[in-house]
């Protein structure tokens, strides 16, 4: 089981405080599947969960548990004075997966040229996860992607209703040679097509 509330991001000269989210519990729950080779996230979940902020999360085609905000009725009960974020995995499977792709593991050369970094400010509908950001990156077959993560989200002042703000960064790295500002920018401009064309997202400026 694992819990979180309060605060995702504590008030700074630069930033307001944010409260901790769905996506900051699936973000976190994500993190920790990367060592069993990834999760996926399906809709439903436990009836202790909010209806509209809950999910069933699978690794492969076994499902581990599920994850949300925990519902209101059960948080009075409970006499909890903010949003509680759990996620109720079954670790065996979780286990048996990560020693497999321990065991599976190969030795890979340290690349000899450097990486590069571009972060992508995307105005999103709600609903729209990281996933599917990430999965619609991938699916373009660039093989100089070699990371795509979430740094922050953001809604609010400025922000549309209905819509969120997610700031995605991804590297790129040649295995041949040096990238060329040039080639990034042709990468670049291949992702914000993708992630317009399939998700309607709005690169906002940073």
């Amino acid at each position: 089981m694992l819990g979180a509330t309060g605060e995702a991001r504590e008030k700074s000269i630069h930033e307001a405080a944010r409260a901790y989210e769905f996506s900051d519990l699936k973000g976190d729950v994500d993190a920790l599947g990367g060592l069993a080779g990834g999760l996926r996230w399906q809709q439903g979940g436990g009836e202790w969960l909010h209806a509209g902020h809950r999910a069933r999360v699978l690794l492969g085609a076994e499902e581990l548990g599920t994850a949300g905000r925990l519902a209101r009725r059960v948080a009075e009960k409970l006499k909890l004075r903010q949003d509680a974020y759990l996620a109720e995995l079954r670790l065996e499977p979780f286990y048996a997966a990560a020693r497999a792709l321990g065991e599976a593991r190969r030795y890979v050369a340290l690349p000899r040229f450097p990486a590069v970094e571009r972060d992508f400010s995307l105005l999103l509908a709600e609903g729209t996860a990281f996933a599917d950001v990430a999965g619609a990156i991938r699916a373009l077959g660039i093989r100089e992607v070699v990371a795509v993560e979430a740094t922050d989200l953001f809604r609010g002042k400025n922000v549309p209703a209905g819509k969120y703000s997610l700031l995605v960064r991804v590297q790129f790295q040649s295995g041949a040679g040096t990238l060329t500002d040039e080639q990034i920018g042709g990468f670049c401009g291949q992702i914000v097509g993708a992630l317009e064309k399939r998700l309607g997202a709005v690169l906002r400026a940073q």
